[in-house]
């Protein structure tokens, strides 16, 4: 043991305590490069053991530790949550290209680029790190995952009966192992936990921050999931509340339908109608519920003109309209000769079928022809 006499006897004479030292030395910056705290840096980890190991701060060194560590992990995901990462949703306001533009390996990099702390604890929590520290249950750990591998395998075998690809990799040598695939097959199922924990503590950071939780409600709705299951995932943070959903497909049936008439507007298009009958049945049956059940509706689809075709190209429609049969102005005599098993259609049948919508005739009436 060396002898501290002289140290203690110099700071006596200094007027200054160990603590006053040693934070003189972290925060003077002319004492940056000094040896001394080259030494304190180099060695704080045996510091922060020490302070572990000593009985009498162990449990106000650990408090502390830990507070930093929250702090650390509440920046990390404010900052994740924040509008600059684009991970707000707004309902009222989304848009085709939110959805296509969405990809989930670039969220997960994102988070891990981010919030590297914070996903290394979760990787850590998952069994990513340390897993394989449990003394006597490592023999069931591995039965169990070997017991995985097995239904793992079973289940690829059925697949990949059709799965071209994987054919064409088992012939050239590039087939992956089963080991590797349920390897794969488990990253991926922890990812997905990754993305979902931070997404949901994301969300209860910043409202607004709910992308993961608008799309999966998306999801959701489209699979004709009750509304009773949506709004319990909403309640635990993994998806939107129905009202939002529906606001979102407010917005992206607007923007369809603004989509639709801009190319309606231009002209260049076909149009196809299709009668079809649809019988909507109940879940529940109710007294009140009517007898009849099938409805029939139209649809119409609109195909725009490809190949370079443009508006001038068309002008030959006012005389493909005095040359078609459903043109009750045609020559009666010509048109008995070239269409002579087609009646002539009413008036008004005949202006429905060929003509396109008010709208476009008013808004193009120099290219509108019959």
């Amino acid at each position: 043991m060396l002898p501290l006499c002289i140290v203690f006897e110099a700071l006596d004479q200094c007027q200054i305590s160990v603590t006053g030292l040693i934070m003189m030395l972290l925060t003077c910056q002319q004492y940056e490069n000094h040896y001394l705290v080259i030494d304190l840096l180099e060695h704080t980890g045996d510091i922060f053991d020490a302070f572990l190991h000593h009985a009498a701060g162990q449990d106000q060194f650990a408090l502390h530790s830990f507070h930093m560590v929250e702090n650390t992990y509440l920046q990390e995901l404010h900052s994740l949550a924040s509008e600059n990462n684009g991970w707000h949703f707004g309902a009222s306001s989304a848009s085709t290209k939110q959805l296509e533009d969405f990809s989930l390996q670039q969220m997960a990099q994102k988070m891990g680029e981010g919030a590297p702390k914070w996903w290394g604890l979760l990787g850590t929590l998952l069994g990513g790190k340390g897993s394989g520290g449990l003394g006597g249950q490592s023999g069931h750990v591995v039965g169990k995952t070997s017991e995985s591998e097995r239904e793992f395998s079973n289940y690829w075998d059925e697949v990949d009966e059709i799965d071209l690809e994987g054919m064409i990799n088992e012939l050239t040598g590039e087939y992956p192992s089963v080991k590797e695939r349920c390897a794969n097959h488990c990253s991926a199922i922890k990812l997905m936990k990754k993305m979902i924990v931070s997404s949901v503590l994301m969300h209860s950071t910043n409202q607004k921050s709910n992308m993961l939780q608008s799309l999966l409600g998306l999801f959701l709705q489209s699979a004709y999931t009750p509304y009773k299951v949506i709004d319990t995932l909403a309640h635990l943070g993994i998806s939107v509340s129905t009202d939002m959903i529906s606001m979102a497909i407010q917005s992206l049936l607007q923007e369809s339908q603004n989509s639709l008439q801009q190319l309606g507007w231009s002209l260049l298009t076909s149009y196809a109608y299709d009668n079809f009958d649809i019988d909507l049945k109940h879940y529940v049956p109710t007294v009140e519920t009517s007898s009849d059940l099938l409805k029939h509706l139209t649809s119409g689809l609109l195909f725009p003109l490809v190949h370079g075709v443009m508006l001038d190209d068309l002008k030959c429609s006012k005389h493909l309209w005095n040359m078609s049969a459903l043109n009750p102005q045609a020559n009666g005599l010509h048109m008995s000769r070239m269409h002579s098993r087609i009646t002539v259609a009413s008036q008004s049948f005949a202006q429905r079928a060929w003509s396109f919508s008010p709208t476009l005739r008013i808004k193009f009436q120099c290219h509108y022809a019959y």
